[in-house]
């Protein structure tokens, strides 16, 4: 239920309640605000250039969905700019299966290239086969090994950056984890791209950073795009789910506070690239010795990972 009964703008009954704005906007109001939103993150941010082909990491659920549909819907129609997808199926079945199958009906609504990458073709490797008998948790092996192929399918359809769908939530999740675990290196990504540069490097860009997740899923309810696009094996215990957890308790209490934690980590990020040398040798991406992706040690974290993935198959 919405706190307000009428539309800021209009007389139109109110879906959406912004506590942290104090007002209330209908449907179609909402969706020009959402549009708005992204409009001005991109412009901002410097994120889209004439002549970028952009490859949008499409998962089938509501951030990637609604990024897309965005996307398409700012860029569609200008012939300077290229709009693909790409998409890895883990190998966890039937979940990835169903979202997979939302991303390919997305894409041929909206005629966009999909190319679908898997662990089994390019790691040898099916999660649902090894999940629950690692070392660490489930998600830590998934999601560098996700990154990396993400990365190789968007050079593979010939992409000058990569869109992936983190909103405000994620930003807020980000900043506090690496507070908590004092990660210098990783708080100084949050204002901007990563501050390396490699050929084999895709640069990522976050279009729905300044939207809160809640906001997006309404969108996405109200247009019918994406599922639910939770993985099964995701582990509660770990610390992104407890600090989701935290934050949200938090914004109940406090409307406003993610946006403001997001503020202040942006800004501290921008203090720390501004006086830490992030062009010093120990920053700069070299190529993995196994593999040869882009990373900044002599064997990258997926290959490290992998091996442990081997010894669990034993």
């Amino acid at each position: 239920m919405t706190e307000e009964q009428t539309c800021a703008k209009c007389d139109r009954d109110t879906v959406i309640f912004r506590e942290y704005e104090g007002r209330g906007l209908c449907e179609e109001h909402f969706s020009i605000d959402v549009n708005k939103k992204i409009k001005r993150t991109i412009r901002k941010n410097d994120m889209v250039k004439s002549g970028d082909t952009i490859a949008v990491g499409l998962s089938g659920g509501k951030d990637s969905a609604v990024m897309l549909q965005q996307l398409v819907e700012i860029f569609g129609d200008r012939p300077d700019i290229e709009i693909v997808a790409v998409a890895v199926h883990e190998g966890i079945d039937p979940y990835r299966n169903e979202s997979i199958s939302a991303a390919e009906e997305m894409c041929e609504k909206m005629d966009v290239e999909l190319e679908i990458g898997r662990y089994e073709d390019y790691y040898d490797l099916r999660m649902e086969n090894v999940v629950d008998r690692l070392e660490k948790s489930n998600c830590t092996y998934c999601g560098i090994m996700r990154r990396d192929l993400l990365n190789k399918l968007s050079r593979e359809v010939g992409a000058d950056k990569i869109a992936i769908g983190h909103n405000l939530d994620d930003e807020a999740q980000a900043i506090m984890m690496n507070h908590v675990k004092g990660d210098m290196k990783r708080l100084a990504r949050i204002s901007g791209s990563d501050p390396v540069d490699h050929d084999k490097f895709v640069e990522r860009i976050k279009p729905l950073k300044d939207l809160m997740e809640r906001e997006i899923a309404l969108y996405s309810k109200l247009h019918d795009l994406g599922v639910i696009d939770r993985c099964p094996h995701v582990e509660e215990g770990s610390l992104r789910p407890i600090m989701k957890s935290f934050l949200n308790r938090l914004e109940s209490e406090m409307p406003g506070i993610k946006h403001s934690i997001v503020s202040q980590g942006r800004e501290l990020s921008d203090i720390v690239n501004e006086n830490k040398d992030f062009d010093s040798e120990e920053n700069q991406l070299r190529e993995c010795e196994r593999c040869g992706e882009p990373c900044s040690s002599k064997v990258c974290r997926k290959c490290q990972l992998l091996e442990e993935v081997e010894k669990a198959k034993e």
